[in-house]
């Protein structure tokens, strides 16, 4: 099987090194930072953290790929999502499969664009990883991904489960991904926005009682418009996963902090809070915390001049 990784950062290099390295698969990575493509060409993929390794796997920029895909797994940015598969759609052929693992929701309406629907397989991970230096990644933590087909050809969305829980991702089959992708959106509708916002680590925040009823009041309306949008959501059941998630996770800065205020760049509140309160218009519900919240990022982002 011929796998490309579309967004070969952190999370793409850890799925990408994990087939490679315990599958018969072939896989590629694609990306658009150049020292990054050039040191994995030159030296290999390096590993630390939980794995401490040395892989050699092809690397290049999306434009550059010319064989037909089995499988495509989007790791971009939300934003990106769409440049990113008009970039690629030589490589995809009638038999192509597209996992996307963004965080956030609502990325199906753009895969739509360009493959039928059962090509698309949803998915969400909950592994934790950094980028050290172009070419050298750091796997922080071990965790699992949720794959389920959206079209119904769930033949096709077991066998890239199966594939991915043989590289030792901890893969499964979900018969409900959209409710992990909302749990886990909620998670980041609380964590990721508000430290951004008030520039501290997770236990930081929901240390104060007052954040704590921020984080309440978010919840209610995620969970409000999830369950218009036919999700089973309970919000006590919400309340406690992101309580104990925040706890695992207390001296963590989310991949918003990171992206926001230690590299300056823009970032994924418009498939996250932002979601939910597009998702609340189409079902009359008021959605006033996640608005506030998606406001005050963009206006941090226009503050500090992210790109």
């Amino acid at each position: 099987m011929l796998v490309y990784i579309a967004g070969s950062g952190a999370m793409g290099s850890t799925i990408g090194y994990h087939i490679q390295k315990n599958t018969d698969s072939e896989v590629i990575l694609l990306d658009y930072w150049d020292d990054h493509i050039r040191k994995i060409n030159e030296n290999g993929l390096k590993v630390s953290g939980k794995v401490e390794d040395t892989i050699k796997i092809k690397a290049m920029k999306p434009e550059e790929a010319d064989k037909k895909a089995d499988l495509v797994v989007v790791m971009t940015k939300s934003m990106a999502l769409e440049s990113m598969m008009e970039s690629i759609e030589g490589i995809i052929g009638k038999d192509t499969q597209i996992l996307c693992l963004l965080n956030g929701m609502g990325h199906e309406r753009i895969l739509e664009k360009f493959v039928d629907k059962n090509k698309i397989n949803m998915g969400v991970t909950i592994w934790a990883a950094g980028l050290n230096a172009p070419g050298e990644i750091e796997i922080t933590g071990k965790g699992t991904i949720d794959v389920q087909n959206i079209g119904g050809d769930e033949e096709n969305g077991k066998k890239i489960a199966d594939l991915l829980d043989k590289a030792g991702l901890g893969a499964k089959y979900d018969e409900d991904v959209m409710f992990a992708i909302w749990r886990k959106v909620m998670v980041n509708g609380t964590m990721n926005s508000m430290t951004s916002l008030m520039e501290c680590t997770i236990g930081e925040f929901f240390e104060s009682e007052e954040s704590k009823e921020i984080v309440g009041e978010l919840v209610k309306e995620f969970t409000e418009v999830g369950r218009a949008e036919g999700i089973k959501l309970d919000y006590e059941e919400m309340m406690a996963y992101i309580l104990k998630s925040a706890e695992e996770a207390k001296d963590h800065y989310p991949s918003m902090y990171q992206d926001l205020i230690k590299r300056n760049r823009k970032t994924e509140i418009d498939f996250i809070n932002g979601a939910v309160v597009e998702k609340g218009k189409n079902h009359n519900i008021a959605t006033p915390y996640n608005k506030i919240v998606t406001q005050l990022i963009h206006a941090k982002e226009d503050i500090r001049g992210a790109k």
